[in-house]
């Protein structure tokens, strides 16, 4: 058993399982089981528009840009 007060998803965050799998604090089993039981939560996705200068807008990736030159 651990003795410290870390919460055990925390162990198992992406951005630090390596290094506690290294050090024994969890198993690659552990971590393994952790990402089959999580949930697909796809469907909730929302797409936006960013900015990405004063008055440029980025595209949305479903639509496809106009073309100037076809307006005749």
């Amino acid at each position: 058993m651990r003795k410290d007060s870390t919460p055990r998803d925390m162990l198992l965050d992406r951005r630090v399982v390596e290094r506690n799998i290294r050090a024994g604090i969890v198993t690659r089993e552990e971590y393994d089981a952790s990402l089959r039981a999580l949930v697909d939560t796809g469907e909730n996705a929302e797409s936006i528009r960013a900015r990405l200068g004063e008055d440029e807008v980025a595209p949305d990736v479903d639509e496809p840009e106009e073309d100037d030159d076809a307006e005749g």
